[in-house]
Formats: C-alpha cells, structure tokens, sequence
C-alpha cells in the first residue's frame, strides 16, 4: 500500500512539473545530419555547363531526401510527408517516396519553399527538413568562336577577321536549342545572312585595313521560348573595332 502511494506521488509530481508520460516509447528521432534535402532542374543550360542548372518559371524541380548515413530503418519503408509554399502534397507523399517533383509557378525573383517530413509507421515525425529555391529569369551569354569564355558588357576586335559571336542561353524551360527564337541586330539592323542551322550564332566580317580611330558596332540578341512567348531575355554587347 505504502509503495502504490508512493508510486502515485511521483507521477502527481511529474505531471506538475510539466512531463508528460507517453503511452508507450516512440522511435526514436533521427539526429539532424542524418538526412539531406537535395534539389535539381531540368531547365535549359549548353552543353559542357558546369554549373548548375537554376529554375525559372514552368521549370521542374525534383527534391530528393536522402539518408547521409547507414540507419537503423530501411528508408524504402518509411513515410514522406511533402510540403510545398506551407500546403501539403497529398498525391506526393506514402511509403519509400523520398523523392518529389513539382512544376515552378512564380516568376523570377521569387521562391519556393519545400519541407520534407519523414515518419514511421505510427506516423511519428522522425525527422524534418526545409530549404528555399529561389527562381530565376532566363539569361544570356556571349561567346566568341573557339573561346569558352563569356564576354560581359564589351569586346575588343582587330581589323582583318570574321569574328563569330554566340549566343548562350540559360534557364530557359526548354530541353533542346531549336526549342528557342533568336533574333539578331547589328547597329538596330536585323542582319541579312544568318546561319539557319545554328540560329544562335552570328559572324560580322571585319574588312582589312588601317583605322585611323576606332569604329563601335552595337550587337544585340532576343531570345524567346516558342511555347513560352513571356519567357525571353536579351543581351547587348558593344564591339569595338581598332
């Protein structure tokens, strides 16, 4: 008798100060390096890019949660939870569905924010994880022929040379080039002769000869998504020709 009283004390104790005694022992809880939240886009970069390809607007993203250590559980028989802008994806979560693809909505500018939620099969949240995507608009690079650096804002050419120059387009939402419109301008002029077969790329002849002070061309390209008309971007670039 005198332990049951005493038994009944302690727990009266222990609700008082503020603990609360579960009905059985929960899984334990994932530590928090245990998982890591990846992302990818399929949005448009050239080939041999190194960096990342970064989402604009009708883009798709793929989030994947993946374990950075050996566990305990198989994470093929846990549950996934998936949030997207704070609402749940309920066609998105159930049992081994560690991934979750989405189509980006908002412009550039903006973001997406993405929780993942891993439980047990007592629906115990064992671990939790968020990050942010920021969107971005479509871009444009120029190249010159045999030249894998992009130039900014100016370049510098010599009399006496045809000098090709190309377009390099990134995040577009688009899978291949022909996917894309490219118009150019030379000086406001859109030019006569463009190569057909590779509409992002435009010569300007440059006759021989000695200047007796510099000549500027103005080169300017527009490049629009055929599926997409809102989704464009333009580059300028001054030539300075000496």
């Amino acid at each position: 008798m005198t332990l049951k009283l005493t038994s009944i004390i302690t727990i009266l104790i222990l609700l008082s100060a503020g603990f609360y005694l579960a009905p059985g022992a929960p899984s334990a809880r994932a530590a928090a390096g245990d998982w890591l939240l990846t992302w990818s886009s399929n949005s448009y970069v050239p080939q041999g890019y190194e960096g990342k390809a970064l989402p604009s607007r009708g883009s798709s993203i793929k989030v994947s949660a993946i374990p950075t250590r050996k566990l305990a559980q198989n994470p093929d028989a846990l549950y996934y939870r998936w949030l997207l802008d704070g609402d749940i994806m309920g066609w998105a979560q159930g049992q081994g569905k560690s991934s979750f693809k989405f189509t980006v909505t908002k412009w550039g500018g903006a973001s997406h924010e993405i929780e993942s939620q891993i439980l047990d099969s007592d629906e115990n949240v064992l671990w939790r994880g968020s990050l942010s995507v920021k969107i971005v608009n479509p871009q444009v690079l120029f190249k010159t022929n045999g030249n894998n650096y992009a130039a900014r804002d100016s370049l510098t050419a010599t009399t006496g040379q045809n000098l090709t120059f190309i377009a390099e387009p990134l995040f577009f939402n688009a899978q291949k080039m022909s996917d894309l419109i490219f118009k150019w301008t030379l000086d406001g002029q859109e030019p006569t002769a463009l190569d057909e077969k590779n509409q992002n790329q435009m010569t300007i002849k440059i006759p021989a000869g000695n200047l007796s002070a510099s000549i500027f061309k103005d080169l300017s390209v527009f490049i629009q998504n055929k599926t997409d008309e809102l989704q464009q971007s333009k580059a300028n670039l001054s030539v300075e020709i000496k």
